[in-house]
C-alpha cells in the first residue's frame, strides 16, 4: 500500500492502530471511477471542491446545480457544467483553481447517506470545468443527517454578498458550536487535496477558551487521508452551509492532532477512540445568497455517539 498511503497516512493510521485495517479497506482506492458510481455522480445537484490559494491556505466550497451539472466523460474525467450551475461565481473556489488547479471533490447525497470522492486538477475550457481524476473512492454512510435538496424551478439572480474576518465573531461561533455538519478540505506535503465529510450531533464541536475548535474523531473507513494529510501540513479549509438560508460559512487555518484523551468524558465525545484534532481559524468568509434549494431535514446519524 506504499503506492495508495502517504507517509502521514501511515503515521496515522499507526497512531490510531489501524493499520492491517487500512490495508484491507485501501483496495478500495482506485486512479478510476467505478462504474456503479457514475450514476450516482451525475444526478447530483451539489458538489464540495477543497482547493488552494496563492497563501497555501486551504478552502471548502459548495456548487449547486441544475441536475446534469455534473457529468462524467469516462472513468477518468469528469465535467463540471459553467451553464448549469446555480451558485454564486463569486466563491473562492474559482480564482483558487486558476492558481492551483489541483481539487478534492465529494459528492454527498444526504437523502440516502452515499457519498464519493474524487481529486485531481480541474482546469476550464470555455463554460466547462474538467476534473483529471486521479484518486477515486466511495466512504462510509456514517454520520450523515439525512435531508432532502431540491432546487425551485425558477432560477432566481443572486446577489452574493461577502464579509471576511480573521477571529470569530459571537454569531458565528453560534452557528459552528450548534452545527451537526462540515465539510473540510486538507492537503498532503505532495500537494493531493482531499475533501471529506464530519458529522455529529449538534454541539459536537466544542469551542475552547482560546476560540480554536475541538472537534472528535469518531470510528470511520480506518484510512486517515484527512488526518494523514493534517499530520504532514496543518493548513486546512471548513465549510458550514445553512442551506435554508442560502449562507455559507468559509473557515481557514491550521489543524493539529490530539489523540489519547482517554478521560470518561472525552472517550465518551469521541465514540471512544479518545481521538480529537484542533482548529485554529486563520480567516473567514460569509457569503449571503450564495445559493438558493428547498431543503428539508430528516433525520440524524443513527451513528453519531
Amino acid at each position: 500500500m506504499s503506492e495508495v498511503f502517504h507517509k502521514g497516512e501511515l503515521a496515522v493510521q499507526k497512531m490510531a492502530g489501524q493499520s492491517d485495517m487500512a490495508k484491507r479497506v485501501g483496495r478500495m482506492i482506485s486512479s478510476e471511477i467505478m462504474g456503479q458510481a457514475i450514476p450516482f455522480i451525475e444526478q447530483q445537484t451539489t458538489a464540495y471542491l477543497g482547493s488552494v490559494d496563492e497563501n497555501g491556505q486551504l478552502w471548502a466550497s459548495l456548487l449547486v446545480g441544475e441536475r446534469g451539472f455534473v457529468e462524467v466523460a469516462n472513468e477518468r474525467g469528469v465535467i463540471f457544467y459553467e451553464p448549469l450551475i446555480r451558485s454564486t461565481d463569486s466563491d473562492i473556489v474559482y480564482q483558487n483553481i486558476a492558481h492551483n488547479p489541483q481539487v478534492g471533490v465529494l459528492f454527498m447525497e444526504p437523502e440516502t447517506r452515499r457519498r464519493y470522492r474524487l481529486n485531481g486538477p480541474l482546469r476550464k475550457e470555455e463554460d466547462q470545468f474538467l476534473l483529471n481524476v486521479k484518486e477515486a473512492f466511495g466512504n462510509c454512510p456514517k454520520y450523515i443527517q439525512a435531508s432532502t435538496i431540491s432546487l425551485p424551478e425558477e432560477r432566481n439572480p443572486l446577489k452574493a454578498e461577502t464579509q471576511t474576518g480573521s477571529a470569530l465573531t459571537a454569531a458565528l461561533k453560534a452557528w459552528v458550536s450548534q452545527a451537526d455538519t462540515f465539510v473540510m478540505a486538507t492537503r498532503s506535503a505532495a500537494g493531493k487535496i482531499d475533501t471529506s465529510h464530519r458529522g455529529g450531533r449538534p454541539g459536537f464541536i466544542e469551542i475552547l477558551g482560546d476560540g480554536r475548535l475541538r472537534i472528535p474523531d469518531y470510528p470511520g473507513n480506518s484510512l486517515f487521508q484527512t488526518l494523514g494529510n493534517i499530520y504532514e501540513n496543518p493548513n486546512t479549509g471548513l465549510l458550514f452551509v445553512n442551506f435554508e438560508r442560502g449562507e455559507i460559512l468559509q473557515l481557514s487555518g491550521k489543524a493539529e492532532l490530539a489523540f489519547d484523551q482517554t478521560s470518561g468524558a472525552d472517550l465518551s465525545k469521541s465514540g471512544e477512540t479518545g481521538r480529537f484534532w484542533l482548529f485554529d481559524t486563520e480567516q473567514w468568509r460569509l457569503t449571503r445568497q450564495h445559493h438558493e434549494v428547498d431543503w428539508t431535514f430528516l433525520s440524524y446519524s443513527p451513528f453519531n455517539p
